[in-house]
């Protein structure tokens, strides 16, 4: 997994009261938190399942009132007064366990699943912080999800090579093998023709969720929502930079400028 990029967030804080910037920022770092429970190598598997566990039990004394961490104390007014949802946090957590059971994914509903876990909960989060008034919430829900496929499955390309160092390829099998792309020959960092057709892939549905999301969302939203689409501009240039590199990501890790972002 990896935790939304700080950098993208913070560009969304320019379009928030201090308040909703206040609980992006702790949101934030609740997402850095448990994503480093489980990715940055520091801990055994059992040790990382205990803290998970401590922080489920965490969650649930957050929404009955009684957290006792200093994270969750500083989320309690926030999941009060802009009503974030326990699911948000909660399946989150199962979200980024799956990073200790499973290094690969077979299907793309396998891996929706995970999407969902480690990023279209945030989505979930980010959308009742942002705020609304007029998308009813099923639709609500389906962009929040949406979003959060898009900017995960943008993550995941950006990451391969990282990600292969972990021992993880999140590469669906179905797309290497619909490809033509042997999974030994990812894991040997062999880009070829085969390797980006199955990137192109994973493209495809992250550049249709970035289309698809947008209308979802209420037209009298769109001013609240603004922090989102700040932040599905500078993933989507990504994803097109991933691109126009030919997903050459086995080695390198892509990033856009920061001029670029800002001008986005």
């Amino acid at each position: 997994m990896s935790a939304p990029a700080a950098s993208s967030f913070r560009l969304g804080f320019f379009f928030l009261s201090k308040q909703r910037r206040a609980g992006l920022e702790a949101v934030y770092e609740f997402c850095r938190l448990v994503d480093d429970i489980v990715d940055d190598g520091a801990r055994p598997k059992d040790a990382a399942e205990r803290e998970l566990a401590f922080w489920r039990e965490e969650v649930e004394r957050l929404y009955a009132g009684r957290p006792t961490h200093a994270l969750a104390l500083r989320l309690a007014p926030f999941v009060e007064r802009f009503s974030l949802p326990k699911e948000g946090f909660a399946e989150l957590l199962n979200g980024v366990a799956m990073d200790l059971e499973k290094a690969r994914y077979e299907t793309q509903d396998e891996l929706d699943k995970y999407l969902f876990g480690v990023a279209g909960t945030v989505g979930l989060l980010c959308v009742e912080l942002f705020g609304h008034r007029f998308t009813p919430p099923a639709d609500l829900r389906a962009y929040a999800v949406t979003m959060g496929n898009a900017f995960q499955l943008t993550n995941i390309m950006r990451d391969v090579g990282a990600d292969l160092e972990k021992g993880r390829l999140y590469v669906p099998r179905e797309d290497l093998r619909a490809a033509g792309c042997p999974e030994d020959s990812v894991l040997r960092r062999e880009h070829s023709p085969a390797f980006a057709a199955a990137m192109r892939r994973l493209y495809d549905r992250a550049k249709a969720a970035y289309l698809a999301a947008p209308a979802l969302l209420h037209p009298d939203d769109r001013r609240a929502q603004l922090p989102g689409a700040v932040m599905a501009a500078v993933y989507e240039d990504l994803l097109e930079e991933l691109r126009r590199r030919e997903f050459r990501v086995l080695f390198d890790k892509v990033s856009t400028p920061k001029p670029r972002r800002l001008l986005l």
